[in-house]
């Protein structure tokens, strides 16, 4: 009897064009399909390829923390907090998961497809070559994903087969310097019969240039366990190896892309702000966008995804909205562009609030990625504007509101005492005074499932700031320098004449905001017990300053800095590791449980 294997079904996200053109990875998978009519022709071994492919944890739009609806990432982080009181706990202490067991499945799918593909017939010598190194830059990227989550585990290149011995499957974990070790040898083994460009059907596939800057990533995170963290359990988590390795082969990776001469900063636009706004809703165009290494994109209505329905501001929602609110430590993190701190001005020398005639000039002069990533009190907004106040002071006296319906005033000069767009300490609206931007479509409200904005999975950006990080690490002062200065001079904002290991981390922090590296930064330089345990966020709350007889249109603001309601993080030492989940655990006795849990 012909065997059969069940594969995923899937509906792939990270393939479509916006052209109308059918891409390689737009090949859909069956429910069903047996190895003669998945092996036996092009067309099926693409739609195993493409499988694969879709299931990389690339962390995109649609991840969450927990599962929970809207529970973006960012929010976990210092970077966010979370608007909705439910949903969400953001501690993984509270359940056996945060950011999700990796599924063995995946892996498994793969090593089948790697042992079978040698034998295809349907395609030639050099078709199966690069199908192969494909297949095995997809099993690192999986890799990568457990690796970073749980330190060392099973690590699994032969598809298990069940002899009627159970024990003989229950697999101990390898030390997690074995797995980074592994995933450096295989992309160092395919990365030459990896093309450096496709065509135009096939250009969402994986190029030489995606393995390098794999590479980098997963080992910057490597040298950064091998010099912050600590070995246990035997070396299943921590590295004892000598970090500088490490630190050389990101350094190494990373500039192989930099001197091919294949990718540049994105520069489409004159303007500093549209252009660092454009560079995330052009990612898939890729003839224009050449900072995109790799990319997963959407099309709408079929393929696409909420991110713009969770996040609209409240004025500008479909129906929830509003989920992820920037904190003011993220806000201040930006630099102005001379160069100095970026502490918001709200009050003078002697302490006193400042009177602004009008209340987006707080943010005059800010980092124009600041204003690219973050929809701050009375920016501009799909034709309107975030009217953000959190009240009227009349005389001294706060005049505030639980709800956006309240009025101050009578007459032609009344207004509500809360912005339409908050903010509010309860309900949807934001409970910081800021919303997102970065990702968002300037243009058109939508419902959910029908943004096709792309997720950029390795861009040239990161590939400077992984550079400059081992770089810095190394000794190597002037290669981070000149890495920085060309993130800074893209930007906007005045270029340093030195350059330390920690504005390296800050400018990482500022440039890659809310693209999911927060959370495994922190943690990788175990910092994250000193960034999130016990830490109160805040918020900024304009209030509109009350003069009789005035229009309120043509009134003043002040500002205040306050607490940022329910966000106070947990965060113990413990959990620079995730839990293994308990059902793992006992059905594989041989998986010894993280440290602390």
């Amino acid at each position: 009897m012909r065997k059969v294997y069940k594969h995923i079904s899937f509906a792939l996200l990270l393939t479509l064009s916006a052209s109308c053109n059918k891409d390689f990875l737009e090949r859909k998978a069956q429910d069903i399909i047996s190895d003669d009519a998945a092996y036996g022709s092009l067309s099926g071994i693409q739609a195993l390829t493409a499988a694969l492919y879709n299931n990389m944890q690339t962390e995109a739009f649609d991840y969450t923390v927990e599962g929970n609806q809207a529970a973006f990432p960012s929010q976990a982080t210092d970077e966010a907090v979370r608007s909705y009181s439910w949903g969400a706990t953001l501690d993984p202490i509270l359940g056996d998961e945060m950011f999700g067991w990796w599924k063995y499945d995946y892996v498994r799918n793969v090593n089948d497809f790697i042992e079978k593909i040698p034998e295809a017939r349907s395609i030639s010598e050099e078709q199966k070559a690069r199908f192969l190194a494909e297949a095995r830059f997809v099993r690192a990227f999986y890799y990568f994903s457990l690796v970073k989550r749980y330190g060392g585990i099973p690590l699994i290149t032969k598809v298990q087969k069940f002899s009627g011995n159970l024990d003989e499957l229950k697999v101990p974990r390898n030390k997690e310097q074995e797995v980074y070790d592994f995933i450096a040898s295989e992309l160092d083994a395919i990365v030459d019969q990896l093309p450096e460009s496709y065509n135009t059907e096939e250009r969402y596939r994986a190029t030489r240039y995606a393995a390098l800057a794999l590479k980098s990533r997963a080992m910057l995170y490597a040298a950064s366990i091998a010099k912050y963290g600590t070995v246990q359990l035997g070396g299943a988590v921590g590295i004892a190896a000598n970090a500088d390795g490490y630190w050389q082969k990101a350094y190494d990776a990373a500039g192989k892309i930099i001197s091919s001469g294949k990718f540049q900063l994105f520069n489409g636009y004159s303007d500093k702000t549209t252009n660092f706004q454009q560079l995330f809703i052009t990612g898939a165009d890729l003839d224009k966008n050449k900072e995109v290494i790799f990319v997963k994109t959407y099309q709408s209505p079929d393929l696409a995804h909420g991110f713009d329905f969770y996040n609209a501001p409240q004025s500008f929602k479909i129906d929830y909205g509003c989920a992820t609110n920037p904190t003011l430590e993220l806000v201040e993190a930006f630099e102005y562009t001379d160069g100095t701190p970026g502490k918001l001005r709200v009050q003078d020398d002697g302490g006193n609030p400042i009177v602004y005639n009008n209340p987006a000039d707080l943010f005059k002069d800010k980092d124009p990625r600041f204003l690219a990533s973050i929809l701050y009190p009375f920016a501009p907004w799909q034709g309107g504007i975030v009217e953000l106040r959190r009240g009227v002071i009349d005389n001294g006296i706060q005049y505030t509101a639980a709800n956006l319906t309240d009025t101050y005033g009578s007459g032609a000069n009344s207004i509500p005492r809360v912005g339409k767009d908050g903010p509010l300490l309860s309900g949807d609206p934001t409970k910081t005074g800021f919303y997102l931007k970065k990702y968002m479509d300037p243009v058109n409200r939508l419902a959910d499932n029908r943004s096709s904005t792309p997720w950029i999975v390795f861009r040239y950006a990161e590939v400077l700031l992984n550079y400059a990080e081992a770089a810095i690490e190394l000794g190597k002062t002037a290669d981070a320098l000149a890495a920085i200065n060309q993130i800074r001079d893209r930007a906007g904002i005045k270029t340093l004449g030195a350059v330390t290991r920690d504005q390296v981390r800050h400018e990482r922090q500022v440039e890659l905001a809310f693209e999911n590296h927060r959370w495994w930064d922190i943690c990788r330089w175990r910092i994250a017990t000193d960034v999130l345990n016990n830490t109160q966020f805040h918020a900024l709350y304009p209030w509109l300053m009350w003069e009789n007889g005035k229009a309120p249109a043509q009134m003043k603001y002040t500002f205040g800095i306050v607490p940022a309601p329910k966000n106070t993080r947990t965060f113990l030492s413990r959990m620079y590791y995730q839990r293994i989940p308990t059902g793992e655990i006992d059905k594989n006795s041989n998986l010894a449980q993280n440290p602390g849990f």
